[in-house]
């Protein structure tokens, strides 16, 4: 089978294609790459579909299912049954930095900072205590488009970890505003934030600069320090909603015991009013350059294209596409990248017989109605230009000159990467969270396997040539960049030129 197929069978969104199935965990990828081959090579391409469906059902592969639940307010309730004697509970919203605004750009760091300070029920040594009495482990994060609030217990303290998190979720400790924040901006002064995180900041701020998805998710901060109580409350009541929730636990754990105790705690949250549509973010093609050629002889660059939102029928060959590309570090792995068969990897270690790069690495970001993909490079300041032309002439053949070999590669490190994840509880949680708030559903290891199986070299050049040639591209880099391309270049870059 084929992405564009499953798409056309999903209404052209990857979320909803076969709905409420399971897979297993535990599946040989040897026995998938089988049933994919088969599939593109003995089955006609219009009946592909529906044997994929077939293959992707629970029943065929006796695994435990993601089960979701629909509370009357709208409040989403998963869970997925493992075996072992912790259980991971946490609340996934979907909010972030794309739902501030400028006059409340901050907001969402000071609310993560401030979850664990206490609330109203639980002041913050009472809930220090109450924590560490279960033995249970209790933590906040917060990103561009989801945030959530996890807790790890004893699976006989089920009820007391929901309890705990409805707390914090309902009643956050906003109060304590006044007394933590002077300490909050001394922290976020003082502290270090890696250059990878940084450019990848400024990435999103040039892509999309006129819209919140370009918010900065690291600081600093323009308006944090004259926000108030009164806006992080405005920011939590409109956003901290039913419709933008979902509880999620893996563990020894029963589905309708959760849903009760879901019920009890989050059954009084209120929908929230209908967001007036700000459409798609526009992507913006631009450069965003700080060149200080006294930080050290190391440059670090990113670019990026415009990509695919989570739903996307190609998302998956982004996926692949990333892959191809591949990560490099100088002097380590165990194959050396100069005798390495990932071409660009190959020519960035042998350029000029030393090699062009101390590190790079292909991204691929999705978000609910966009994406970026791109490129992240760490390179010697006489090098620059000799990286930047590598990593733009190898996307560049992803529209042009991709084989079967390099797809199958790019496929084996995908898969790798995927489902050799830690398969702890709260490992578990977190991915079933991540997934509702995307697809709204838990996507099976076999079928996002037979998904990935579907990929071929075609199909990488179809979705290659209509994203990346000759498109827009937003550059953001750092330090001594002084053979940096005129953008004029790097746009020219994007295109193949014959001779």
């Amino acid at each position: 089978f084929s992405p564009v197929v499953l798409g056309q069978h999903s209404h052209s969104q990857f979320g909803h294609f076969c709905p409420n199935n399971h897979l297993p965990q535990t599946m040989s990828a040897a026995v998938l790459n089988v049933l994919g081959r088969q599939l593109r090579g003995a089955v006609p391409r219009g009946c592909r579909s529906a044997m994929t469906q077939t293959l992707a059902e629970p029943m065929a592969w006796n695994q435990t299912p993601a089960v979701v639940t629909m509370l009357p307010n709208g409040v989403r309730v998963a869970t997925k049954e493992t075996f072992g004697e912790v259980a991971s509970v946490g609340v996934f919203l979907n909010v972030g930095t794309r739902d501030e605004t400028k006059e409340t750009a901050g907001a969402v760091h000071l609310i993560e900072q401030l979850a664990l300070t206490g609330t109203v029920k639980r002041p913050k040594a009472k809930l220090e205590s109450e924590v560490e009495s279960l033995g249970a482990t209790l933590s906040m994060n917060s990103g561009r488009e989801q945030s959530s609030y996890t807790m790890s217990v004893m699976k006989g303290d089920l009820k007391q970890g929901v309890e705990i998190l409805a707390d914090l979720v309902t009643s956050p400790g906003l109060n304590n505003l006044a007394k933590e924040k002077e300490g909050i901006l001394r922290k976020l002064e003082e502290r270090e934030v890696p250059t990878r995180q940084v450019i990848d900041d400024r990435l999103h701020a040039c892509a999309f600069r006129d819209y919140p998805l370009g918010f900065s998710t690291v600081g600093p901060y323009d308006n944090i320090g004259s926000l108030t109580e009164a806006h992080l409350k405005s920011y939590v009541d409109v956003n901290y909603t039913a419709e933008n929730m979902v509880i999620a636990a893996s563990g020894p754990l029963k589905h309708e015991e959760l849903v009760k105790l879901v019920s009890a705690s989050f059954g009084s949250i209120k929908a929230g009013a209908p967001k007036s549509g700000t459409g798609k973010p526009y992507f913006c093609g631009a450069e965003l350059l700080y060149r200080n050629d006294e930080m050290g002889p190391t440059a670090y660059i990113a670019v990026g294209w415009e990509g695919v939102p989570w739903r996307s029928p190609d998302a998956v060959t982004f996926m692949v596409m990333q892959h191809v590309i591949g990560s490099y570090k100088k002097n380590s792995g165990l194959v050396p990248g100069n005798i390495s068969g990932n071409r660009v990897i190959n020519n960035v270690a042998n350029k000029m017989a030393v090699g062009c790069a101390d590190s790079f690495e292909a991204f691929s970001y999705f978000y609910k109605d966009t994406g970026m993909f791109g490129f992240y490079i760490e390179c010697d300041e006489v090098a620059v230009e000799h990286a930047v032309g590598e990593l733009m002439f190898g996307m560049n053949l992803l529209s042009f000159s991709v084989t079967d070999e390099e797809i199958e590669r790019a496929k084996r490190e995908l898969k790798a990467a995927l489902f050799s994840q830690p398969t702890s509880a709260e490992a578990s949680c977190a991915e079933l969270g991540k997934q509702m708030l995307a697809y709204g559903r838990g996507v099976p290891p076999a079928e996002m396997m037979l998904r990935i199986e579907g990929v071929d070299a075609e199909e990488v050049k179809r979705v290659a040539w209509k994203y990346l040639n000759d498109n827009e591209i937003s550059a953001t880099a750092l330090g001594p960049l002084h053979g940096f391309p005129q953008y004029y270049d790097l746009r020219r870059a994007t295109v193949m030129h014959r001779y």
